[in-house]
């Protein structure tokens, strides 16, 4: 079984350190991910582990050998290394591109057998791009570009596939397109694979593990869920984040919380809890946070829009799993926020069976002396979906004193209200 150790590796151009005490063992069948934000060492190290750059101390050893002893021969049928449109004959034909792949394999004369036909036609299958095999390399487009350099990588036949950005220059549908190939064909030929990549989600998602650099330093190593945590995110890439559990996939997935949206105010002595979704509550909480309120949420289903912004906010939320119906802990949960505010929101929010609980609180906190506030943009008729369950409830809610408004810009005054009379309390 193949097997790359890497062993306190330390590399510097001139006096700069590039890499320093990199230490890993990779196993065939593998597609790790390097991930690290700018200069942190990604592509040196792949140009270490291909021979192309002599580490300055330590060593790299593939199937126990080390690579000092490899001929350029055997480095070639054993590493193939792709770099974003790294062409030095650009009016080359796409065929003849992949067929370089093979020379390691041809011999002086660089004569294609029949094999060797047969495995460059494989390659251009793989990737989907026979039907412009005879064009120049200069023709395409990037993305078409990206996609003959792994066809090349591929038709190498190397033992281990080491990739610069692989998914740059494509689309979305090509990136994940891409990187599917590339995961399979690492389980199915027992390769080892190893891709800087820029994207963290793309790389949570399909790498069986994650080397994450930083100054040429490896922090952590090892399984997406144990390498992207916030605190290593935001050590690494100088951003805050919230790292989920997505419920499809189980894979991590990373949400930026984007504290630079929101303008600096100083911070008021009031909270408001925002009962929304799809969608009703973003600007609302946007407006309320920067007015300087204190803002919670809930409960809000994960993957809702309202969900996706109140993270990016920085909000805190009482969430429930995706297209799920709120359960008695997120209930009471989103109660105890609830008792905890000065000011409850429900924004003009449709209702069905899942989240009929959300009116529930509302009525429970209003009879505990909260002020409630409810956004009626809309009749409630327009959005029970209950068969009337919702229209009851929200008929209490209103008779028991809830304070109606047409739009947010209300809101304000509301709060500035309860906010003077804490402010007279004290």
């Amino acid at each position: 079984m193949v097997n790359i150790e890497i062993e306190n590796v330390h590399f510097s151009y001139k006096s700069t350190k590039v890499l320093e005490n990199v230490t890993a063992k990779i196993e065939g069948g593998s597609f790790v991910g390097l991930l690290g934000p700018n200069g942190s060492g990604k592509t040196t190290l792949l140009k270490c582990l291909s021979g192309i750059l002599k580490p300055k101390i330590g060593l790299i050893f593939f199937d126990g050998k080390s690579l000092g002893i490899f001929s350029g021969s055997d480095l070639a049928k054993n590493f193939s290394i792709v770099f974003t449109n790294a062409i030095d004959t650009p009016q080359m034909e796409v065929f003849d591109i992949i067929a370089t792949a093979r020379y390691p394999w041809t011999g002086w004369l660089g004569s294609l057998s029949l094999r060797d036909i047969n495995i460059i036609n494989e390659a251009l299958e793989i990737l989907e791009i026979k039907d412009f095999v005879a064009r120049r390399f200069n023709e395409l487009s990037d993305g078409q570009k990206q996609k003959v350099l792994i066809a090349r990588a591929l038709a190498q036949e190397a033992k281990v596939l080491l990739l610069d950005e692989p998914a740059a220059h494509l689309d979305i549908k090509h990136q994940i397109e891409v990187l599917n190939i590339i995961k399979k064909i690492t389980k199915e030929r027992n390769l080892i694979t190893i891709s800087a990549l820029h994207d963290i989600n793309l790389a949570a998602f399909f790498c069986d593990s994650i080397i994450l650099l930083n100054k040429g330093k490896i922090i952590s190593i090892g399984s997406a869920e144990s390498v992207l945590t916030s605190e290593n995110i935001e050590k690494v890439f100088n951003i805050k984040v919230i790292v989920k559990k997505h419920p499809i996939t189980g894979s991590p997935y990373i949400i930026p919380i984007c504290s630079s949206k929101l303008k600096t105010v100083q911070p008021k002595n009031i909270t408001v809890h925002v009962i929304c979704g799809g969608g009703t509550g973003a600007p609302l909480m946007k407006m309320l946070l920067e007015y300087g309120c204190k803002v919670t949420a809930g409960v809000l289903n994960v993957l809702d829009t309202d969900y996706e912004e109140a993270c990016m906010l920085g909000v805190e939320i009482i969430s429930e799993a995706p297209f799920s119906p709120i359960t008695s802990n997120s209930h009471n949960a989103n109660l105890r926020k609830m008792c905890e505010a000065d000011v409850v929101v429900l924004t003009n929010v449709p209702f069905g069976y899942g989240n009929l609980k959300n009116l529930e609180a509302c009525i429970t906190a209003l009879k505990k002396g909260v002020t409630v506030v409810v956004v009626e943009e809309t009749s409630i008729e327009e959005r029970d979906f209950t068969e009337g369950k919702a229209k009851a409830l929200y008929n209490e809610l209103k008779k028991e004193g809830a304070i109606i408004v047409k739009n947010y810009a209300q809101i304000l005054h509301i709060i500035k209200s309860v906010e003077s009379n804490i402010y007279n309390e004290n």
